[in-house]
C-alpha cells in the first residue's frame, strides 16, 4: 500500500520517494532543490542541485552566478528537455549534469468495464490548464463522458493555499456547478491513484512548460489515456503515448484545438485497451523507483569515488 503523504508538491514528493529509497545518509551530500542561491551550499558536503523547476522562474536566476554553479558538484535534471533549455540558456557546463527522471511506486492497471461512461480526470494545480479543460468539456457537450477534478492550492501547503487560494474561487466554483464534472479538490496521493486507476483519460491542456510531469507518470503507469499538449517536457514524459494537442497563441485556439483531440481520444477509446496496457508497463517499468533508485545510488558512488581520488 502506498504512504499516505500531506499535501506538497511534486518535488517535495520526490524527496521524499528518494529518501525512501535511497540511503543518502551515508553519503555525504547536501541535495539543493531547485532554489539556485549561494545560501543553499554547505562547505563539507557535496552538493548536488536537483533542478524541477523550468529555466525561465525567478529561483533559478542563481544560475547566472558563477560562484554558485562552480561551488555546485553535480546537476541533476528531471528531462532532457529540461537540460537542454538550462545548457542554452545558462550556458552550464556540461561534465557534471545528468538527468534522472521522475519516479512513482508500482500502480496495478485495473482493466475497465465496457459500456460504462468515459470518466476523464485531472490531477494537477489549477493554473496549469483546468481553464482550458473545463471549457472544452464545455464545448464537447457530451452525456457519455464525466470529469473528475482533483485540483486545488493546498497541494503546495497552507502557506500557498492561505495566499492563492482566493485566485482560483471563481475557477473551482464553476467546475463544482458544471453538468458531469465532479470537482474532488485536494485528495491524499493514495486516493488519487485509485482514482486513476478507475478513469479512462487523462485530459491535461496544459499551458505550463512541465520538466516532467508526475501527474501524467501516474496516469500513464494507470493505463489511463494520455491527452495534453505538447509544451515543454510534456512529449518527452508521454514518449509514444500520449495525444498532444498542439499548442496556441491564445485561450480560445488552444480550447478548440484540445476539445478536437479530447474527442477523437473519447470515440477511440475502447478500441485500444491493449494499447493501455502495454503503455502502463512502461510507465511502471522505466519510471519506477526502482530502476530510479539505482541511478541514484550510480550517481552517488561516482561522486564519492572522485572525491577520494582527488
Amino acid at each position: 500500500m502506498s504512504e499516505i503523504l500531506p499535501p506538497m508538491g511534486g518535488s517535495d514528493i520526490m524527496l521524499a520517494g528518494l529518501k525512501k529509497h535511497v540511503d543518502i545518509d551515508a553519503y555525504n551530500v547536501n541535495i539543493i532543490m531547485s532554489r539556485c542561491e549561494e545560501s543553499q551550499l554547505v562547505d563539507d558536503k557535496t552538493n548536488i542541485l536537483w533542478q524541477h523547476l523550468s529555466y525561465n522562474e525567478p529561483l533559478t536566476d542563481g544560475m547566472k552566478n558563477k560562484f554558485f554553479t562552480r561551488a555546485v558538484d553535480a546537476f541533476v535534471y528531471v528531462s532532457h528537455w529540461q537540460h537542454e533549455k538550462f545548457r542554452y540558456y545558462y550556458h552550464i557546463p556540461l561534465d557534471n549534469a545528468v538527468v534522472i527522471k521522475n519516479a512513482i511506486e508500482p500502480i496495478e492497471f485495473i482493466p475497465r468495464p465496457k459500456g460504462e461512461k468515459i470518466r476523464l480526470i485531472y490531477t494537477s494545480a489549477p493554473f496549469r490548464g483546468l481553464n482550458i479543460l473545463l471549457d472544452a468539456f464545455e464545448m464537447l457537450n457530451r452525456d457519455d463522458i464525466e470529469l473528475y477534478v482533483y485540483s486545488s492550492t493546498i497541494m503546495y501547503g497552507t502557506g500557498y493555499d492561505n495566499e492563492y487560494a482566493n485566485l482560483y474561487e471563481t475557477l473551482f466554483a464553476r467546475a463544482k456547478s458544471m453538468r458531469n464534472v465532479h470537482y474532488m479538490g485536494y485528495a491524499p496521493n493514495e486516493e488519487v491513484i485509485k482514482a486513476l486507476q478507475g478513469a479512462h483519460i487523462f485530459a491535461y491542456p496544459s499551458t505550463f512548460e512541465e520538466t516532467c510531469c508526475l501527474a501524467m507518470i501516474e496516469a500513464g503507469a494507470a493505463g489511463c489515456g494520455l491527452v495534453t499538449t505538447n509544451i515543454g517536457a510534456l512529449p518527452e514524459t508521454g514518449s509514444e503515448f500520449a495525444t498532444l494537442a498542439p499548442i496556441q497563441i491564445d485561450e480560445q485556439k488552444i480550447t478548440a484545438v484540445y476539445a478536437k483531440a479530447l474527442e477523437s481520444a473519447i470515440d477511440s477509446y475502447w478500441g485500444k485497451q491493449d494499447i493501455y496496457k502495454y503503455q502502463s508497463d512502461f510507465f511502471n517499468n522505466f519510471y519506477s523507483w526502482d530502476k530510479k533508485a539505482q541511478e541514484w545510488d550510480n550517481l552517488l558512488n561516482k561522486l564519492s569515488n572522485l572525491l577520494i581520488t582527488s
